[in-house]
Formats: C-alpha cells, sequence, structure tokens
C-alpha cells in the first residue's frame, strides 16, 4: 500500500506533456490585437504566449522564422481554429525548423519574449508585426475524433440512427428526423 501511492501519483503526474509556459498565459496576457503598427517596441522583452497556423517557414543559417496567423486560444493554449485571425506575427528561434514537419496550415502555440517588429509581404500589402523569440513551442495535431465526421457524441454517446438504447433518449423505437427515413 505503500508504494501504491506514490506510484498513482508518479502516473497521474505524467499525464501533461505540454511545457509550463505553453499550459499557463503569462501575466499580463497581451494579446496580438493590442499590438498597433510599431506598438511592440514599447512592449519589448515582455512574455507572449500566442497561437495561430503557420503560414510558411523560412530556415537560414542563423535559424528559423516561422509566419503565423494569429488565431485566439483556449485556456489549454490551444488555437481555436473556429475563430477569425487578429493578424500576424513573426516567431524566430536559432534552432533548425523543419517545413516539413511543420507545414502551412498546422496549428502551433509559441512562448515567448518581444523582440522587435519586422515588415512582411503579403501579396501586394506590406506590413509590419512583432517578432516573438521562441522560448517554446507546441506543435498541436488533429485528434482523430475531431475528423471522425460521425463523432457529434461530447460529452455523451448520440446514437444518431434512432434506434437501440442510447444515452440521453433512451428510446427503443425508430426515429424519422434529421432525414433517416429508410
Amino acid at each position: 500500500m505503500r508504494i501504491l501511492i506514490p506510484l498513482m501519483l508518479l502516473l497521474l503526474s505524467a499525464c501533461s506533456n505540454l511545457p509550463v509556459a505553453i499550459k499557463e498565459a503569462p501575466n499580463p496576457d497581451l494579446q496580438l490585437a493590442q499590438f498597433k503598427e510599431g506598438n511592440a517596441t514599447n512592449h519589448q522583452g515582455e512574455k507572449v504566449r500566442w497561437g495561430g497556423q503557420i503560414v510558411k517557414v523560412e530556415n537560414n543559417d542563423s535559424g528559423s522564422t516561422l509566419h503565423i496567423a494569429e488565431l485566439p486560444l483556449n485556456s489549454f493554449g490551444r488555437p481555436i481554429s473556429e475563430r477569425d485571425s487578429r493578424g500576424r506575427f513573426l516567431a524566430q528561434t536559432k534552432d533548425f525548423v523543419d517545413p516539413h514537419i511543420y507545414e502551412s496550415g498546422t496549428r502551433i502555440t509559441v512562448a515567448g519574449l518581444i523582440a522587435d517588429t519586422g515588415t512582411i509581404k503579403v501579396d501586394q500589402k506590406t506590413m509590419t508585426v512583432p517578432i516573438v523569440k521562441i522560448i517554446s513551442m507546441h506543435r498541436w495535431v488533429e485528434s482523430s475524433f475531431q475528423r471522425d465526421p460521425y463523432w457529434r457524441a461530447y460529452p455523451y454517446y448520440y446514437n444518431h440512427f434512432g434506434y437501440g438504447l442510447s444515452y440521453p433518449h433512451w428510446r427503443t423505437h425508430w426515429h424519422y428526423r434529421n432525414g433517416y427515413y429508410w
């Protein structure tokens, strides 16, 4: 019994694999919407946790630059893809970032320090965006239940075909709603 409790605590503590900088928002939690043209120089050195979808990755001898279309984050730091982007930012690291793994459209969360502003060109428009020096980053993988078109079961299983016993409706006969008429 003495060994069971520490073993259970060890197993439960190993469930989260997110870095602390990604899980917890810094205080104050600065958002990209607060930064106007050239306003990032006033906040140099401050910690941020931003995320979004990768637009492109550029590599050179000094490191990698990720162009990210920012999306709002949920409480765990995961980008909410159903929301609209509030702008773009650049994330820089001295490490090599493989463009095959971090391809365009990949959701990512970065934690880092505001370094400066940079200019990027989107189509014919030149934009001034903040640059974040990456301390920690996490690539989000689309989970299998989000890809399954028949998974609409959160928080309970729901039988879409209308027969048999299914919680929360506990019915034993066919229901002819939602277009199921066969």
